[in-house]
């Protein structure tokens, strides 16, 4: 029998699109057995500078356009000054990471401790995001919070990021004030009163 290159085509544009359907069910059954419990929320500590890159440097762009604490990209250097800065003997900044497995998987911090206006921020790993686990974050840094004797929290939302902000005013968090970003973005200010 002899071959038909557009069926032959079309044969193959049928297994490819059952292979795929194949593995996207198959990668939403791993995610289906994620449990938040099995999830480490744990200070920073010496020797996760290369994981945090790689946590920063994973996040796609559009979470990179919300979540932008440093550079666009960072460096193992960049990481571990964050990582310096939380040492007893230092205290400028308080950074947990969720631990999955091997990875972080989130990031949520005060930073500016010693100065009047400590800053909250939070980032989670997109294939983690509408999980839960930003919402463990940030219960974990505010406890945190009250626990230094801390007055007031503040933070900067883009203003379309709306399941972000509507996540911080479940938690206190009021909106004070706009302004237009470097980037051009919109932003709300937020405040926690503690």
């Amino acid at each position: 029998m002899e071959s038909n290159p557009l069926l032959d085509n079309t044969l193959n544009e049928t297994n490819f699109s059952l292979r795929k359907k194949s593995l996207f069910k198959r990668n939403n059954w791993k995610k289906s057995l994620f449990n938040i419990d099995t999830v480490i929320i744990r200070r920073i500590r010496p020797g996760d500078g290369n994981v945090l890159v790689e946590f920063y440097n994973g996040l796609s762009e559009s979470s990179k356009r919300t979540f932008r604490p440093i550079d666009y990209k960072t460096t193992l250097e960049v990481c571990e000054n964050i990582i310096k800065d939380n040492s007893p003997e230092i205290d400028k900044k308080f950074d947990l990471v969720a631990v999955y497995g091997t990875r972080i998987i989130g990031w949520g911090f005060l930073w500016n401790l010693q100065s009047g206006d400590p800053t909250f921020g939070l980032g989670v790993a997109d294939d983690f995001q509408g999980k839960g686990l930003g919402s463990k974050l940030i219960d974990n840094v505010m406890n945190n919070a009250r626990e230094r004797g801390l007055k007031k929290v503040f933070l900067t939302v883009v203003q379309y990021n709306q399941v972000a902000w509507k996540l911080y005013e479940t938690r206190g968090f009021v909106k004070y004030g706009e302004f237009v970003g470097g980037d051009g973005l919109d932003y709300f200010r937020m405040v926690a009163e503690l």
